[in-house]
Parts: C-alpha cells; structure tokens; sequence
C-alpha cells in the first residue's frame, strides 16, 4: 500500500513546488512515447574486485510509478540538453536505455539507466 497519494508525489518532481524533476520523453518498447517527469542522477559506484578497485558512476532515474506501469527492460527514455540561464549547452540531450528498475513499493521507481 502506497504511504503517499500520487498527487503527493507532483511536488518532487515539479520546479514549480521545489522538485527537481524534468520533462523526458519515455519510449516503452515497441509503444508509443509519451511525456514523463523524472529525477535524473548520476550514481557513484565502486566496484571491488579483489586486486583493483573499480570506480565510475552510472545513470539512474526516479519516475513516478503509475507514469510507468508496464515499464520492461529495453525501453528508452530520451533526455534534453541542458542549458544555464544564458542558454549555453552545460549537457548533451542524451538517449538511455532502461537495464534494469526497482519499484519501492511506495510508489515510486528506480530505473538504472544505460547511455545509447
């Protein structure tokens, strides 16, 4: 059982209400796009293997559950560029695969991200 109401969850991902979401456009495989509210993040991960230490960060999104019902591996979430407040480009609109999501149970959901 969800422990917001999914009108609770409009704020975290609005500017407008102190969220920081933006606007993708997600692309369920083989369906048609639509417009979705996500946060995006890069995560630092460290991968130990034993003699050498391996360390990056890999894309990750917040989405809204009920935006993604059917969400499957393989679908595609297009990003748009970027810009500061004189327009200049800081990031590349960048295309991510979805490889994998965790729903909390709570209503939203974790979808690690892939750069295509």
């Amino acid at each position: 059982m969800a422990m917001e109401f999914d009108r609770d969850f409009d704020g975290y991902f609005s500017p407008d209400h102190g969220g920081t979401g933006i606007s993708v456009t997600y692309t369920p495989t083989g369906g048609t796009s639509i417009s979705i509210k996500v946060q995006l993040d890069e995560e630092y991960v460290d991968i130990d293997t034993g003699s050498l230490s391996v360390q990056g960060s890999t894309p990750v999104a917040y989405a809204k559950t009920t935006d993604i019902l059917n969400i499957a591996f393989g679908d595609a979430i297009a990003v748009p560029a970027k810009t500061n407040l004189d327009g200049t480009t800081i990031k590349a609109a960048t295309n991510y695969k979805v490889i994998n999501y965790e729903h909390d149970n709570l209503g939203l959901t974790r979808l690690i991200l892939e750069v295509q």
